[in-house]
């Protein structure tokens, strides 16, 4: 686990999973921002519908979805899936999703520290960057570096 302050102080924990069955333990308060960067879609049908729906549950209210290409795509598949499955069945699931299949990882922090806010009020006060699959110190640092100097609205 790292941790980051952006610029004008709100806490980011970056997680790093090698699959999307991690210990959601350390997530911020809710409700909270994500980032969700997954480099590959697992073989396992649902798992990504499953780790969407665990955010659901631990109080993401906005989900920043970044992968290699077309993954992003298939990311926001799975995550809207997800939410409207929570929905019919719960009633009152609340998050949104953005990120597109052209960002870098500069662009996609970006949007989740500036888009990761409920349409109706303040920016989240935590952002979680989840990063899955192979571990990837380089990765992690870079992401680590760019929280730290994306500075909130």
């Amino acid at each position: 686990m790292r941790k980051a302050t952006s610029k004008n102080g709100r806490e980011v924990t970056i997680l790093e999973w090698e699959d999307c069955d991690g210990e959601i333990e350390h997530a911020p308060a809710s409700p909270f921002g994500a980032l969700v960067v997954i480099r590959k879609i697992p073989k396992e049908k649902g798992k990504v519908e499953a780790l969407a729906k665990r955010l659901l549950e631990t109080g993401c209210g906005w989900a920043t979805l970044h992968g290699d290409g077309r993954v992003t795509d298939r990311l926001h598949k799975a995550f809207d899936k997800a939410i409207v499955d929570y929905d019919l069945k719960h009633g009152g699931a609340e998050m949104g999703t953005s990120g597109e299949v052209e960002d870098d990882l500069e662009e996609a922090m970006r949007d989740a520290v500036y888009d990761g806010r409920p349409h109706y009020g303040e920016a989240f006060g935590g952002l979680l960057v989840l990063i899955i699959g192979e571990p990837d110190t380089k990765l992690a640092e870079r992401a680590e570096s760019l929280a730290a100097s994306v500075e909130d609205m």
